[in-house]
């Protein structure tokens, strides 16, 4: 089966998520985990695209990211670029060879606005929900230490773009809101929408913002199963999607 041709879209937002191969834990070591961090920053530098959140995993990662306001568009550049060294530097180190990554990463084009920040706490939960700890602040690699102001130097995440994609206006408020709910959603147990959700399906957005862009997604034939709050397009033929409390998104 041909593979499906990427169709990015400036200022588009976009979930990826890349898992290693067989599954392994390939990131459990910190320094590795710390080698995806370094070339993720650097790439921040090299090419037009900006990160509004990332977490690395033991076994795999997820980036929300858009394009640049100008230049060329080079998502792709991007991603081959961080995950290619990353892969050749974790076989050097070894002395090995063979894939690191498991096929192509997953693509998940997300609206801005209540979506995106959904996607936001379903992201920086990860390794709460696989209890490898109890608060995002004690998982070093990820986003949290940036939202919350703990991390001054090496900056990864392109905060302007991100409040503009959240519809927030300032920094303070974003922090305060984000504090907020994570606090419910850790009180709660809350577990937000399943993977499903948020990495296998086209897009997620609200039913009038999908149907404008099913066109730019090159979708000939798409089934899609329409839930209150939580619209999206799938290439399955059914949906499954699990309800959101979060307050105010």
């Amino acid at each position: 089966m041909p593979r499906r041709k990427r169709n990015w879209q400036k200022r588009a937002c976009y979930h990826i998520t890349h898992r290693c191969h067989d599954r392994e834990f390939r990131f459990r070591f910190i320094k590795y985990r710390e080698m995806y961090r370094k070339y993720l920053f650097e790439a921040t530098k090299r090419f037009n695209f900006r990160v509004l959140d990332w977490m690395v995993t033991s076994n795999h990662v997820h980036l929300l990211i858009t394009s640049g306001e100008r230049g060329k568009l080079c998502l792709s550049e991007a991603l081959q670029y961080i995950h290619g060294e990353v892969a050749q530097h974790y076989n050097l180190s070894k002395d090995s060879e063979g894939s690191f990554w498991s096929n192509r990463f997953y693509s998940t084009r997300i609206q801005s606005g209540k979506h995106l920040r959904r996607c936001l706490f379903y992201i920086d939960m990860n390794m709460v929900r696989a209890k490898a700890v109890s608060h995002p602040s004690e998982w070093r690699h990820g986003s949290w230490q940036e939202f919350m102001g703990n991390k001054r130097r090496y900056q990864i995440i392109d905060k302007k773009t991100l409040l503009n994609r959240l519809e927030f206006t300032d920094w303070n408020t974003f922090q305060s809101w984000y504090q907020t709910n994570l606090n419910e959603i850790l009180l709660n147990e809350e577990i937000l929408p399943q993977r499903d959700f948020w990495s296998q399906a086209a897009a997620v957005g609200d039913q009038e913002w999908l149907g404008r862009i099913t066109k730019q997604l090159q979708m000939k034939r798409v089934e899609a199963r329409i839930i209150p709050g939580n619209e999206a397009f799938s290439f399955k033929s059914f949906f499954l999607a699990a309800k959101n409390k979060i307050k105010d998104i």
